[in-house]
């Protein structure tokens, strides 16, 4: 695979991370409600968590400052998805107390995750001169800040504000997306 591949699948998956990140928000903002839910709140973390492994990896060839995170996202998922999983079984077994320790914990974790998601972000945007990437950071942070007072009113702000930073971070890495895009070869008859 040519390197110019690897760079463009690699911001693909990225921006599939940011776009993952905040359905995963959603869904954590519900919190426990039924069977449904807690499935679709671990299916969507491995997702999250496996894309930005992924395209982190493969935006480490243009940035060295950014390939710690696949290694820190790599990790962190062996940890976040059992604890998840452990707090949804106990919240079957109607043992509310640890349930919400346990996911209180995924759901801080997850927040880290975020951050470092988005000083990867910061990183590349730097990199590029990309000032759209930049505020979009700036603005994704402090939605993560609400995110600590665990205010519902406040959480679902910040949820908000959180798409909109997310999605300039998104128009950013598209852009820079555009300058590794695979030469594909017309052939004439």
């Amino acid at each position: 695979m040519s390197i110019v591949r690897g760079v463009y699948e690699g911001l693909t998956a990225v921006i599939y991370g940011f776009i993952f990140d905040i359905a995963l928000k959603l869904l954590l903002l519900i919190g426990f409600t039924d069977i449904i839910y807690d499935i679709l709140q671990l299916i969507i973390a491995i997702l999250w968590i496996g894309m930005a492994m992924f395209g982190w990896g493969g935006v480490c060839i243009i940035s060295k400052g950014t390939c710690r995170l696949s290694t820190i996202y790599r990790y962190v998922m062996f940890i976040v998805i059992p604890i998840m999983a452990f707090s949804y079984i106990l919240y079957l077994y109607s043992n509310g107390v640890a349930a919400a320790l346990l996911f209180l914990i995924a759901v801080s974790i997850t927040l880290g995750l975020s951050v470092s998601g988005y000083v990867g972000a910061y990183i590349i945007s730097n990199q590029f001169r990309n000032n759209l990437g930049r505020i979009g950071v700036v603005i994704s942070i402090i939605a993560v800040i609400m995110w600590l007072t665990l205010i519902p009113r406040v959480m679902e702000i910040g949820t908000a504000i959180n798409a909109v930073g997310n999605a300039l971070i998104v128009i950013a890495l598209m852009q820079v997306r555009r300058r590794y895009s695979p030469n594909i070869s017309i052939r004439r008859k």
